[in-house]
């Protein structure tokens, strides 16, 4: 039987609206995948008004590569292993309630910082948290960043994005000279390797932020 004029079909209908539904779903989670939350102005704020402090300068710290150097009397000192002999972390300050751990994650999260990992975010309608691994001098620690917090946790992340693979003298240097990260990164002294899909790393944000990956000597596993 043919069709009334002006009746309409439902099921073209039905799947010209699931399509256009799709098609909006795809053009968000692009836009949101490429344009998160920017927090770059509220962590500037940060550091301008003190809430984020340089550790380095906050306790005193002071990196040591010769093992023979004099030390300051009353001194805590972190002893670094490494293939070319003992370094050594002197804090010259008081630690209060902190640990001598907690500095170490405390120079890990102001290198987080440098690096705008702030800027990371979950993929778009999940809750799945971009996680940045981080073996400093072969320790690990991890650091996971939500909705603008960075969280830098002691051990190894279940499937990070990136990993990173660098000294304590490359963070300090890192720290002490912003403008140095990229030379540490190209240079090989610090290590990037990508550890996911590259979907993975756009849907989280990671192309948007580094732009210069390639120039990064990036690994890939």
């Amino acid at each position: 039987m043919e069709k009334e004029k002006g009746e309409m079909n439902v099921p073209a209908i039905i799947l010209s609206v699931i399509g256009l539904f799709a098609l909006g779903l795809v053009i968000s989670f692009v836009y949101l995948s490429l344009y998160g939350e920017n927090y770059t102005n509220l962590y500037i704020e940060k550091l301008q008004n003190g809430e984020i402090k340089n550790p380095i300068s906050e306790f005193q710290l002071m990196f040591v590569g010769n093992p023979s150097e004099q030390i300051p009397e009353g001194s805590e000192i972190i002893t670094i292993p490494t293939e070319d002999g003992e370094k050594r972390i002197i804090i010259q300050a008081n630690l209060g309630n902190l640990d001598v751990s907690s500095i170490q994650k405390e120079l890990i999260n102001y290198l987080s910082v440098i690096l705008k990992f702030y800027n990371l975010h979950e993929i778009p309608f999940t809750s799945m948290t971009p996680k940045v691994q981080v073996f400093v001098d072969d320790i690990a620690y991890y650091a996971e960043i939500v909705k603008g917090d960075i969280l830098i946790k002691e051990g190894e992340a279940e499937k990070p994005e990136i990993t990173i693979r660098t000294t304590n003298e490359e963070i300090f240097k890192i720290i002490e000279n912003n403008n140095y990260a990229e030379e540490s990164f190209s240079s090989g002294k610090t290590i990037l390797s990508i550890t996911d899909n590259y979907f993975v790393l756009f849907a989280k944000g990671y192309f948007t932020l580094y732009k210069d990956f390639n120039s990064w000597n990036l690994q890939k596993k």
